[in-house]
């Protein structure tokens, strides 16, 4: 394993693939060569999701090409745990088949698998099938969440879902302490912008949203601390014991 690591690690990923988070995060990145995980439920590509606009096949090729990494997200966004409980063959399929969508549309490599909906949400049976067809899976948190390394288990990745309560110093914290004890934050991030839109599940503002000025003092924040950025991909490559 390189030394590279001992400062810790962050991971910034985007949950959804929106298009205004494609528009203002993913090409703010691609412009200071920081790479990303970008989790795409592949049913919604160039479609509309919870009221907000997918990308389309171009944005996505657009974001291959920058070398950021496409994860697998499901076809449908189901709740997997309750799916299973009702037809376990029917999310089973979601995870299969959303690999092989994704790679046939896309001609790339899709080798992490994102857990939809913020909760544990998965059964053993469904992470025996992640770990079939994927060489890491990633369950989201609400609260900080850190991962050790080395990392022991690939398909327990935890990932910290940024809310629009969670102010700039305390997600600037989060960053202090994964370089300091020497951890993997993984932050998901889902709709980044201008503008906030209202939740499709209740009539109040999304609470997973984070204005683009803020969001870049952030990028800019981790920088300034000279930690390692790397994809879920990368960062389970070199970080795992196996």
């Amino acid at each position: 394993m390189p030394d590279s690591h001992k400062k810790g690690i962050i991971t910034i990923a985007f949950d959804d693939a929106y298009q205004d988070t494609y528009i203002h995060a993913i090409r703010y990145l691609t412009g200071l060569n920081i790479k990303s995980t970008v989790a795409v439920p592949s049913s919604f590509i160039g479609n509309i999701f919870e009221n907000r606009r997918i990308v389309g096949l171009r944005e996505l090729k657009d974001i291959i090409d920058s070398g950021h990494e496409i994860a697998s997200h499901t076809i449908s966004h189901p709740n997997l745990l309750s799916l299973s409980s009702k037809d376990r063959k029917a999310a089973i399929y979601e995870i299969e088949k959303s690999k092989k969508e994704l790679q046939g549309l896309l001609s790339c490599r899709v080798e992490s698998f994102v857990f939809p909906y913020i909760k544990k949400n998965q059964s053993r049976a469904l992470r025996l099938k992640a770990e079939a067809h994927y060489k890491s899976a990633r369950i989201t948190r609400n609260l900080p969440c850190f991962n050790k390394i080395p990392l022991k288990d690939p398909y327990s990745i935890e990932g910290f879902s940024v809310m629009k309560k969670h102010s700039l110093s305390y997600l600037n914290r989060q960053i202090d302490l994964a370089g300091k004890k020497h951890l993997w934050l993984m932050e998901v991030f889902h709709l980044v912008g201008k503008k906030n839109t209202l939740s499709a599940h209740r009539p109040k503002p999304y609470r997973y949203f984070m204005h683009i000025d803020d969001f870049r003092k952030h990028v800019q924040y981790i920088i300034s601390k000279n930690i390692l950025v790397l994809t879920q991909k990368e960062a389970v490559k070199i970080l795992s014991t196996n």
